[in-house]
């Protein structure tokens, strides 16, 4: 059971590692592969939990150990994520982006469509961002929190090396 073990501190540093990694224009972009945060996340907070064990872990402490710094990321991430996206940087690189890819489309009508996009994206005041980032919000909390479970799992499979069955007793027949 995951009350024997220390689990705070690693869920703690797991959850800000999803959390500030997840929300930061560019470092984000590792979420691409798979949620790549959560699942290091998760794989941190186990291998630290490993670290400080008495005893082996299951993957059932590593599952809870994903979810719990899968929750605490999910906080940390709509706190580091509102204020980005209030100030609209992200905003902006996303509109530098879109500008570049529109430059390099030969289609005329795929070319204005983006051009369209882009006025109405820059047109948006910081209310309206939050707005209408809320469902990708609520996308990521969820992915992240799924994925740092599968992360701690993970965890156990990569870093625990300790047998979690106990040896068979010695047979004491033959004495």
């Amino acid at each position: 059971m995951i009350n024997d073990l220390e689990w705070k501190q690693p869920a703690l540093i797991g959850g800000l590692i999803v959390g500030i990694a997840s929300a930061i224009p560019g470092i984000s972009a590792l979420n691409c592969c798979f949620c790549g945060w959560a699942l290091i996340a998760g794989a941190v907070a186990t291998k630290m939990t490993i670290g400080n064990s008495s005893r082996p872990l299951r993957t059932s402490d590593g599952a809870l150990l994903g979810l719990y710094a899968g929750l605490i990321g999910s906080v940390v991430f709509v706190l580091v994520a509102v204020p980005i996206i209030l100030s609209g940087f992200a905003t902006d690189l996303s509109i530098r982006m879109m500008e570049n890819l529109a430059g390099s489309v030969s289609n005329p009508e795929l070319q204005d469509a983006m051009s369209g996009v882009i006025a109405q994206v820059s047109e948006q005041g910081p209310a309206e961002r939050l707005l209408s980032s809320i469902p990708l919000i609520i996308l990521q909390v969820v992915l992240q929190g799924a994925f740092t479970v599968v992360g701690g799992m993970l965890g156990i499979s990569l870093f625990e090396k300790r047998s979690a069955v106990p040896p068979p007793p010695p047979d004491y027949s033959q004495m």
